[in-house]
């Protein structure tokens, strides 16, 4: 089954619109933007966040006309998630320009040295700004690989047809810079799995240790795995598991969204987590659960290793969906 549909009809099941007429396009985009607009804070108070940085991005143009805005700033203008909130503005300028701008807050908007071709960015309700591949290599020059690594695998998210092959095929775009070489070795590295920054952290930190011999005993590694279950109501639904550790280890990636109102009621959010980590346990499951903190201590893995060696072996839950 197509993960995307699995995804849209789960949403709109829970939000009472069982016969809804959107594609399962229209349907999956609604989701994505549910998704991506509450990865670090949850519902209302991350909508106004978001607004505040493109209004934030757009006074950093005010005067700047031929600027373009690259980095983190164009990824969000695209819609992607970013490993920190904007608070800087990147820009470069076509090639017929001077970076003579007066820059009023130099800790707010950084005009780089680099040049631009008339045909190398895009103009959208009045805002230049790079293309999808441009915005995570000039994010991996200027703020490092994870950063770009988050945007990229929101892009793949976003957009299901920027495969590995697609988005390697877009660098012959950029211009032969430093730092080419590793960010095409990021682009091989990324999946289309992460739903959220801290997905795409945990799912980076367990694979580093799973390649340098930190984390062992893992024969099998799965992300964005779908158990059909019946919620409290007797309904069926689904049970989706950010990481899955040898077929019955439940790796859970926690953000703020699920206790500020990002999905609803935070009482009846934390209710359904609840229930669907039962059901799943009551099926053989191990859950382990992660916040934004835990993922980034060096504890993370230890602890995670001693969990696999209590829990060893692989098993098959039942309920399982097989997507394609």
């Amino acid at each position: 089954m197509d993960r995307a549909r699995i995804f849209a009809d789960d949403w709109f099941v829970k939000n009472g619109d069982q016969s809804s007429t959107l594609s399962c396009g229209a349907r999956a985009a609604i989701l994505q933007e549910v998704g991506h607009t509450a990865t670090k804070i949850g519902g209302t108070s991350a909508q106004q966040r978001r607004n505040e940085e493109l209004a934030f991005i757009k006074t950093a143009l005010i005067k700047r006309g031929k600027a373009v805005i690259t980095g983190p700033a164009a990824a969000r203008v695209l819609g992607l998630s970013t490993l920190h909130w904007v608070t800087r503005v990147d820009l470069l300028y076509t090639s017929k320009c001077h970076a003579k701008a007066k820059i009023i807050h130099p800790s707010q908007v950084v005009i780089h040295n680099a040049t631009l071709g008339e045909d190398d960015f895009i103009t959208e309700n009045g805002i230049r700004r790079v293309s999808v591949i441009r915005a995570p290599f000039d994010s991996y020059r200027f703020y490092g690989r994870l950063e770009a690594l988050v945007q990229i695998e929101s892009a793949r998210w976003t957009w299901p047809e920027l495969t590995v092959a697609a988005l390697l095929d877009r660098c012959e775009t950029l211009p032969r810079a430093k730092g080419i070489r590793g960010f095409r070795e990021l682009i091989q590295h990324s999946a289309d799995t992460s739903l959220s920054p801290l997905e795409t952290i945990v799912r980076d930190t367990l694979i580093h240790a799973i390649d340098h011999g930190a984390l062992t005993g893992v024969a099998r590694l799965e992300f964005q795995v779908g158990f059909r279950i019946e919620d409290p109501q007797g309904l069926t639904t689904t049970a989706w598991a950010d990481a899955l550790i040898n077929g019955h280890i439940v790796l859970e990636a926690d953000g703020a969204e699920k206790t500020h109102g990002g999905y609803g009621d935070p009482v009846e959010a934390l209710n359904r987590e609840r229930h669907r980590e039962k059901e799943l346990q009551n099926r053989g499951a191990v859950f382990y659960r992660v916040g934004w903190a835990a993922a980034q201590e060096a504890q993370f893995i230890p602890h995670l290793q001693r969990l696999i060696q209590a829990h060893p072996g692989v098993k098959q839950l039942p309920g399982r969906i097989e997507t394609t």
